[in-house]
């Protein structure tokens, strides 16, 4: 293997471009309401990401989190430990109600990977719940907490509070399209207990399912009062993008299928709004 394939792999499985997605969210809410770069959320959002991936993936029992047998667990989680650090760090500077709705999240957060008792089912592998569970923590932290860390800056904007609920709706329902694929993936090793979208629908009907939420999403976007804007270009794009990874998602797909390239819409998302706005 060579160099550059270990550090992807890294790049992959440290979380950092589940990561980079969340933040390239972030951004768009800032973008979309006329908010200043806010390097406080977006920091906590990238690095809180991080952590809570990688803990969810290496550690859903806490035990293991803390002890780990191979090196390359070990060196994610010492990278985790510094991003935790960081997210510490940036956290500090978020306003009284930010620091509340991150800390909902991340109680969320942990019990979507540890079990209440060890007679309860963690969240993640509760039934039918966990793609809801994954689209309200994206969808709060990457449209309430910025919003509520800039208040005093929405308060004096044009974006009304019917923009803010519905920015909060179209992002917790491209999430959950977005987590489709990943289920799809997944179908061959999820236990039929889960009740995922695909086991419960089957696979071209859950295909089916995400393009009609994603009409939504784009229907949504015309009650705004930006509406046929930059925005909505650019979200078209995007939902055009992400149909199309619903089109070609397969139970045996590439590696690098959904955790690189599906992962990836939101960062194409996002440099697109940046490049839309710039050239306007």
């Amino acid at each position: 293997m060579s160099f550059l394939t270990k550090v992807f792999n890294f790049y992959i499985e440290a979380s950092i471009h589940v990561a980079l997605s969340v933040y390239s969210l972030t951004v768009i809410t800032l973008l979309n309401f006329g908010i200043p770069y806010d390097e406080n959320v977006c920091y906590v959002v990238f690095y809180g990401t991080i952590v809570g991936y990688n803990f969810i993936k290496y550690g859903s029992e806490a035990r293991r989190f803390y002890v780990v047998k191979t090196r390359y667990v070990k060196s994610i989680q010492y990278f985790s430990f510094i991003c935790f650090l960081l997210c510490g760090y940036y956290l500090l500077h978020l306003n009284a109600a930010a620091f509340i709705v991150l800390a909902v999240l991340m109680i969320l957060s942990f019990f979507y990977a540890v079990p209440l008792s060890s007679s309860f089912r963690n969240i993640r592998n509760s039934p039918g719940i966990k793609i809801f569970i994954v689209a309200l923590v994206w969808s709060g932290a990457t449209v309430v907490l910025p919003v509520v860390n800039n208040a005093d800056i929405m308060a004096f904007g044009e974006a009304s509070v019917q923009d803010v609920v519905l920015e909060w709706l179209q992002r917790f329902l491209f999430v959950m399209v977005l987590t489709i694929p990943f289920e799809i993936r997944d179908m061959a090793v999820d236990n039929l207990s889960l009740g995922t979208i695909p086991q419960k629908i089957g696979i071209k009907n859950a295909r089916k399912l995400g393009i009609y939420v994603l009409v939504v999403v784009f229907a949504l976007e015309l009650l705004k009062q930006n509406r046929l804007g930059t925005d909505a270009m650019t979200l078209l794009v995007v939902i055009v993008l992400l149909v199309l990874a619903l089109i070609y998602s397969r139970v045996k797909q590439h590696r690098y299928y959904c955790s690189f390239w599906v992962e990836g819409i939101p960062v194409v998302w996002a440099v697109l709004l940046v490049l839309f706005k710039n050239w306007k």
